[in-house]
Parts: structure tokens; C-alpha cells; sequence
């Protein structure tokens, strides 16, 4: 059982590959969960618009509680994770992240990189989002100097990254702690 962080910008490609990555990992016998956390944000806000920041804040640190039992529990009933949403743009975020882990299990980390222009196309793809600052996040990964785990360039299709992706998995590419 192991926990595989994918973090990457918006249009970076995480929930499409983390459910083919789920997919094909069933495929092999494994049981695995893909965990999102957006859907936990959604309990609290289906709209992601807040009538004030104070609220906002409320609702997102109840999501990202949620979210962090919904993974210990998993982990602790014996099923790996694949987790998407949180952002993982420092050894410090990754090390506050696992400290809160309950099992003890191997946790892999990957960045989805994907140039500027590709991700505007696949925003635009999927239409009008008024929540999503492309241009800031982009700034904001630009500015990180050393990434924690394994960077990974999605910039195939959809199959060929899964296949990608799951080799490295299982090579033990972008290991972060080890569960033993």
C-alpha cells in the first residue's frame, strides 16, 4: 500500500490521469482509490464562491481535514491513494503533509509539468472558470527552484502519460518517504 501525491496547476491533467492511473493500477489487483480534493471543497461550497474571505478560509480547512482522514482511512484499510489537489511546491508543504499520515507508508510524489500555452488551451477546452488564476499560478511554480519528488512532463496523450506515469510508479520514481 503506498500514497502517490500528484500535484500540478490548474489544466495540468491531475484528475485525468489520476482516474487512468487508478484504472490501470486495478488492473493489475491493486487496490487503490483516487481522492480528489476538490470534491471534499465542494461539500462546503458547490460553487467555489464565498460571500466573504473568512467563510472561505473555514471551508477549505474543513475540505483539507476531510480530505486528510479520507486518506488515512483508506491507507489504514489497506488501500493505496491516489491523491490530487493539494499543493506540493516545497519540502516543508510535503514534510507537514506526511507528518499528519497515521499508517506509515511509502508516499510518492509527482509534479505535473505542462508549458504555459498548453495549459491555457486545456482551461480554454473546458470552458469559462472565473476562480482560476492561470497566469499567477504559473508565476508562482516558475518561482520554485528545487521541487520535492519527481517532475513529470504531461504533455502526451492521455494513454501515453498513464503509461509513462505508472512505470515510473513502479520503478519507485519520485519516492518521498518509505514505509518501512
Amino acid at each position: 500500500m503506498k500514497l502517490i501525491l500528484i500535484d500540478g496547476g490548474p489544466a495540468s491533467g491531475k484528475s485525468s490521469l489520476g482516474h487512468m492511473l487508478v484504472n490501470a493500477i486495478k488492473k493489475q489487483g491493486e487496490q487503490i482509490i483516487l481522492l480528489d480534493l476538490d470534491s471534499y471543497v465542494e461539500n462546503y461550497c458547490l460553487t467555489w464562491k464565498w460571500e466573504n474571505e473568512e467563510q472561505k478560509v473555514k471551508d477549505l480547512l474543513k475540505a483539507k481535514t476531510d480530505f486528510a482522514n479520507a486518506i488515512n482511512q483508506s491507507l489504514e484499510s489497506s488501500a493505496s491513494v491516489i491523491a490530487i489537489g493539494d499543493r506540493f511546491m516545497s519540502k516543508d508543504e510535503v514534510s507537514n503533509y506526511i507528518n499528519k499520515l497515521r499508517a506509515k507508508v511509502s508516499v510518492q510524489l509527482f509534479h505535473l509539468n505542462v508549458p504555459f500555452e498548453l495549459r491555457k488551451q486545456r482551461l480554454h477546452a473546458r470552458g469559462p472558470h472565473s476562480l482560476i488564476n492561470l497566469e499567477q499560478d504559473q508565476q508562482d511554480r516558475e518561482a520554485v527552484k528545487e521541487w520535492p519528488g519527481y517532475v513529470y512532463a504531461n504533455v502526451s496523450s492521455i494513454e501515453q502519460d498513464t503509461k509513462n506515469l505508472l512505470k515510473l510508479i513502479q520503478e519507485g520514481q519520485g519516492l518521498i518517504q518509505n514505509g518501512k
